[in-house]
């Protein structure tokens, strides 16, 4: 009588189950995009989804820029920019550049970022 029971229970979640290539993305969709990605680069594609949705909320802004400088859902910015942005702001040696006085930091900093 139990086996006749579980199988009455797993029945209904068999049978529910996805076709087997239901899971696979379109290959021109952004899905299928991250899933090219992770393959290649040999990281989960899991881990490109979160990130990408943590940076950008997955919105691509069509692409343009976002007001911070970020392009498409990876949020990519232009490193020259940003380094370029940020190196009147820690230049003086005044403030740790972690934003974090509260602990050591391991290394010294250098005074400027380089041009």
């Amino acid at each position: 009588m139990g086996a006749l029971a579980s199988a009455a229970l797993l029945f209904p979640l068999l049978s529910a189950a996805p076709p087997a290539g239901a899971d696979a993305p379109e290959a021109g969709s952004l899905q299928g995009q991250f899933a090219r990605a992770a393959a290649r680069h040999g990281v989960p594609e899991s881990v490109l989804l979160a990130v990408s949705y943590l940076q950008s909320r997955w919105d691509g802004h069509r692409g343009a820029p976002s007001v911070t400088g970020g392009y498409g859902p990876m949020h990519l910015t232009d490193a020259v920019t940003a380094l370029t942005r940020a190196a009147p702001h820690h230049s003086d040696g005044e403030e740790d550049p972690r934003g974090d006085s509260s602990r050591p930091a391991r290394t010294e900093a250098p005074a400027a970022v380089p041009s």
